[in-house]
Parts: C-alpha cells; sequence; structure tokens
C-alpha cells in the first residue's frame, strides 16, 4: 500500500489526537486560511478537491465559495478525521460536497475533472510528492489551479520553535527532521511541481498571528503531547534539566499571552501553481 505509514498514523492514535483537537487546529490556521481561497480564486459552479482534507473546514469554505452548481470533493487517508467532516458538512447545509478516504498519490481521479486543487497544510505526508503531485496534475483540467499552504521550517515559525528553542538553551538540539522537510525550501517546492509538469509556479511567505491555546497551562499540555516535543524532552539527561526547559517554555508562553489566549506568529509557504493550457508543449 503507498503511503502505508502515514495511513496507519491517521488511522490510529495521531487521527484520533487531530481529531480531539481540531478546535486549537483551527484557530491556529483561522487567519491562514483566507490567503488559501483568496489564491485559489473559486468561482461559482467550480469542481474542487481539497487534499487532505482533515475535518473539513475548508472544504466546506470552498462549498460556499463554488455555490449550487459547484461540486467539492474532500480526500483524505484519516477515517476518524473524515467522520467528522461529514458530521461538520452536514450540520452546515451546504451542497455540493463529497469526502473520499484516499491517497493523493495512487488515487484515481478522472482526467482533467477538477477546475482546482487545494490543499491546507495536506501536502506534506506524502511518501512520494513526485507521484503526487503528477497524480493531481493529471486531475486538473488544461489551465487549472493549484494551490496549497505548507508550514515553513521550525525555526522560522513560531507554531513549531517555541519548545526546540527552549531545549537548545541546555542540550544539543537533534535535527529538526519531520513530516514536510521537503516542503520547507521553496526552491525545492518550485523545481517539485515543475517537474510534475505545472506552469507559472509561485512560492510567496505569509508570516500570521495565531492562537494556539486557551492559556499558558492548555498550550503547554498540548505541546508535551505532541511526538516532536516529547523526542525533544526524552532527549534531555535528567528530570531536572527537564523541568528547567519547561520552565523556560512556561516563561515564553506567558510572554505570549493576552486576555483571549496565547498567541504566537505562524510562518507559512503559500503556493500557486497552473497546468498546462490545452495544446501547449
Amino acid at each position: 500500500m503507498a503511503n502505508a505509514e502515514q495511513a496507519l498514523r491517521w488511522n490510529g492514535d495521531t487521527g484520533r489526537r487531530w481529531v480531539a483537537e481540531r478546535e486549537r487546529h483551527h484557530a491556529v490556521r483561522r487567519s491562514l486560511t483566507p490567503h488559501l481561497l483568496r489564491a485559489a480564486a473559486l468561482a461559482p459552479g467550480d469542481r474542487v478537491l481539497d487534499v487532505g482534507c482533515g475535518c473539513g473546514e475548508t472544504t466546506i469554505a470552498a462549498a460556499r465559495s463554488v455555490g449550487p452548481g459547484g461540486a467539492v470533493d474532500g480526500l483524505d487517508l484519516s477515517a476518524p478525521a473524515l467522520a467528522v467532516a461529514r458530521e461538520s458538512a452536514a450540520a452546515a447545509g451546504v451542497p455540493g460536497i463529497r469526502f473520499v478516504q484516499g491517497d493523493a498519490q495512487t488515487h484515481p481521479l478522472a482526467p482533467a475533472g477538477f477546475d482546482v486543487v487545494l490543499s491546507s497544510f495536506g501536502v506534506m505526508f506524502f511518501e512520494d510528492p513526485d507521484a503526487a503531485f503528477a497524480n493531481l496534475r493529471s486531475g486538473l483540467r488544461p489551465a487549472g489551479r493549484l494551490a496549497f499552504l505548507c508550514w515553513q521550517d521550525e525555526a522560522s515559525n513560531e507554531v513549531f520553535a517555541l519548545a526546540p528553542r527552549a531545549v537548545a538553551a541546555h542540550a544539543t538540539l537533534p535535527p529538526g527532521g519531520g513530516d514536510g522537510d521537503a516542503f520547507t525550501d521553496p526552491w525545492r517546492i518550485g523545481d517539485l511541481l515543475v517537474r510534475a509538469g505545472f506552469v507559472d509556479v509561485r512560492v510567496e511567505g505569509r508570516r500570521e498571528p495565531a492562537r494556539l491555546g486557551s492559556d499558558v497551562d492548555d498550550v503547554l499540555g498540548y505541546l508535551r503531547g505532541t511526538s516532536r516535543v516529547r523526542e525533544l524532552l526524552g532527549r534531555l539527561d535528567d528530570q531536572r534539566t527537564v523541568e528547567r526547559v519547561l520552565d523556560a517554555l512556561t516563561e515564553d508562553l506567558t510572554a505570549r499571552r493576552r486576555a483571549d489566549g496565547v498567541w504566537v506568529e505562524a510562518a507559512v509557504w503559500l503556493v500557486t501553481a497552473v497546468a498546462p493550457p490545452a495544446g501547449s508543449r
């Protein structure tokens, strides 16, 4: 099975944790999603594919943009996330939405079946990005549009940088390593899309405030439950060092506390490209 490791993760504990934290993740992305939707330039009647649709927030927003004459497919590996997405779409009462469990690398797409392919942080989990984007291009009509968001590197991004920064003051950090490393470099993104046959590729940086949680204790508990922070703390020599790191992280989060929660800065790449027009070589 293609992407078997990711399929196992997103249908197991990772998928269930994602669903449990969906409101937090939605809050983090709230100021970023409008950039994606503007870049996708959705129009009434468009046929849209939302890759890595998760719990369906972007899928529902896209369906509202294309109206009753359009259609939006949400594609994701995760059955737990798709169950929530279907419930949310039904509650929203927006027509024209279909959710499908599958892997964008291999899922059969109707040739030229979509006007737009978009993704909100769903492309970083491809085992074979070349195969995935070649498949997605095949599903776009000539001159169809691709638009997606992906995270910038850990050091540039407060959404992910706070815990590594606290650890770095007390220990040598292991390499960042993680989902989507190939997508943190704008040159690699551009090269990938050109290899897949896209034209007019653009990779633009965007920074926006992101609400990470309701208060310091809430955010600290969330961060300690993530695999990256568990890995970092597990590399420390003793409990006293762990406590110093957590104290430093608590201080950092406290400095970012507002009346309505703890806010950080999110750094992303907004990527757009176009399928070749009909008759082009």
